[in-house]
Parts: C-alpha cells; structure tokens; sequence
C-alpha cells in the first residue's frame, strides 16, 4: 500500500489499529464524490507522463484537506499531519514514477504548491504560515522513507504503547511492533552520531520511545521472554535429540557393521581360493599320470619310432628338434610333480 507498510506480521495486530496506516490507507480510499475536485485539480501544470494518475491523487488530497479542516491547524494535534499528507503524496509519486525519477517526482510534487495555497471552500481566516504545504526538507534525503517510517512511529507509539499495556489481547501484537523498531533506532542513532547536522528533527523527540527502554516496561514483557526461552532450549533440545541420532546411524555402530560385512567377505573370498587352488591342484594330478605315460611310449617303446616314421621325418631331425622339445616340456617332469598313487 503506498504511503505506509503492512505490519500485519505482528501477531493480533491490524494495520488499521495503528493510526499512520489507518491515515494512509483512508487517503487510498476512491470516494464517490472525488469528481467534485476536478476543477481545481485540472488547474495542475504536469507533464504528460502519469497526468491522469497525478490528478487523482490530486483529488483524494483536496476531499481530505476539504472533509477535514483541524488539519489546517497542526497545533491542534501532538503531532503534524501534514507532514503525513506529504508523505503519502511523495510515496504515490515515487510508486507512479520509479525510485530513481527524482526530476519527475519533484515536479509534480511541486505542482501542488497551487493546492496548497487553494483557500476556496476553506476558512481564510488561518494564516498561510499554519496551512499545509509542501515540504521538499522532507525528502532531501536518500534516506526519506527510513525518516518516514521514524515519524510514524512517532504518531503510533503513544497509541500502541497503552493498548500494550491495557489489553492483555493485543498486548503481544503491539509489542512486537516496537519491538520492530529495534534496527530503525540503531540506523539513525549511527547517523546523528556521527553528524547531528543531517539526524531528523524529529529524532530527539523520539529518544524517549527507544524500544531498548520501553519494551520491558510492557506489560508481557517477562511472559514474551520466558516463551522465547523456552522455544529457545526446545529447540537445542531437539537438535541435540537429532544429532545424537544421526550419530547412532552412522557411528560406531555403522562403522562396526561394516567391518563384520568386509571380514566376512574376506572370509569366503579366502575360502573361495582355497577352493580353487584345491581344484587346480586335482586337476594338475590327474594330468601328470597320463603327460608321463606318453613321454615314456614315445621316447622308449616301438609306438615312438611308429609316429617318427609316420611323419617321414629324419630320425636324428625328430631327435634334434621334436625330441628336444618335447624334452624341454617332459624331460623334467619328474623333478617338478611328484605323482603319488591315490
């Protein structure tokens, strides 16, 4: 919503309870009657560029300004709505035109110079300097919507700060919307340290709202603290529970496992060698019988002399070659394999 922020992320609280937001949200409202506001607003010099949009807000500023004259008169209230109303036109200008327009936000926003000095229908009997009317001090800083959000916290704390404190309901929601503020009180506490000649006129003011000072003043303090402690342990406790038991999967007892699983499988991986040697060694036996059976036929029986024949080979060539080959592959045999009957 332009002009304000959605503090619906604090528990029980509504954007309406706090009064900047209901003042921002009731400017966005599209009355019936906003035509009648036409004239004056047509009266603009714009550029052509969201004419028709800067018309419009050019209308909800006029009924305002028309439905509610105490505004005129920003004595009459603790605080300046008119400096609210110009917060709300810079930011539907900034949303129209893009954070980074400066040129075009500024020369709308200075457009409404000529409302503001508009008294038709208004009483003209309060002086110009107590009218609103634009204020570009406001906005002279990068840091404007930060000095915004300060200035509504300003508006709201009074509000939020005793409803905290006088319904036990609500007492949370507005808690941590102070709370909130945290981090916004340590952003310009830095700046106007450093150099008080840029801090917020308003921010002096705002030293006594300081959530550091004021949260454990409410009411719910100590019970909002005492939940958090406990959320806090429950949660190490659960992160411990589920550590320790991460820990029972993959630990010792994982670990263990896996050395019965490899020992075992060392075991038949051993066994299963065994096995084949065994079978190797057998079958290396029942070969050698039958290897020097024929070595004998051929070197010392007739048989021999029949297959060198048969081949036509030179018996001194078999006695060379053959034999020396064969010899090379039996001739020793008897040295290496000793056969044992069965």
């Amino acid at each position: 919503m332009a002009g304000g922020h959605n503090d619906r992320g604090y528990s029980g609280l509504h954007p309406s309870d706090l009064f900047s937001e209901k003042f921002y949200s009731d400017m966005n409202i599209e009355h019936t009657d906003l035509s009648n506001y036409n004239p004056q607003c047509d009266t603009l010099i714009l550029n052509e560029k969201n004419k028709s949009e800067i018309k419009e807000i050019c209308k909800k500023y006029l009924r305002y300004l028309d439905k509610n004259i105490a505004v005129w008169n920003s004595a009459q209230s603790g605080y300046n709505v008119c400096i609210l109303l110009n917060y709300w036109i810079y930011d539907k200008l900034t949303d129209l035109f893009g954070a980074d327009e400066t040129l075009n936000i500024n020369n709308a926003f200075g457009s409404f110079q000529l409302l503001w000095n508009y008294s038709a229908g208004f009483p003209k009997t309060i002086p110009h300097s107590e009218k609103c009317k634009p204020n570009f001090d406001l906005f002279k800083h990068h840091d404007w919507k930060k000095r915004k959000e300060l200035y509504d916290y300003y508006v709201n704390f009074d509000m939020a700060y005793s409803t905290a404190n006088n319904y036990d309901e609500k007492c949370e929601g507005y808690y941590k919307y102070i709370e909130g503020k945290v981090s916004l009180y340590q952003y310009f506490e830095n700046i106007c340290t450093s150099n008080n000649s840029i801090c917020p006129d308003i921010y002096d003011k705002c030293l006594a709202y300081n959530p550091n000072s004021v949260l454990r003043t409410i009411k719910c303090h100590d019970k909002i603290v005492a939940e958090r402690a406990l959320a806090e342990a429950a949660a190490k406790a659960r992160s411990s529970h589920n550590s320790s038991r991460q820990e029972q999967e993959s630990g010792p007892g994982a670990t263990d496992a896996f050395s019965r699983l490899a020992t075992d499988s060392g075991t038949m991986l051993s066994q299963e060698n065994a096995n084949i040697g065994s079978k190797f060694g057998q079958s290396v036996l029942g070969v050698a019988p039958v290897l020097l059976t024929a070595t004998a036929l051929y070197r010392y029986t007739p048989i021999g002399t029949w297959f060198r024949n048969l081949g036509g080979t030179n018996p001194n060539s078999m006695s060379n070659i053959n034999e020396g080959e064969m010899d090379g592959f039996f001739g020793d045999s008897e040295n290496y394999i000793s056969y044992q009957p069965m």
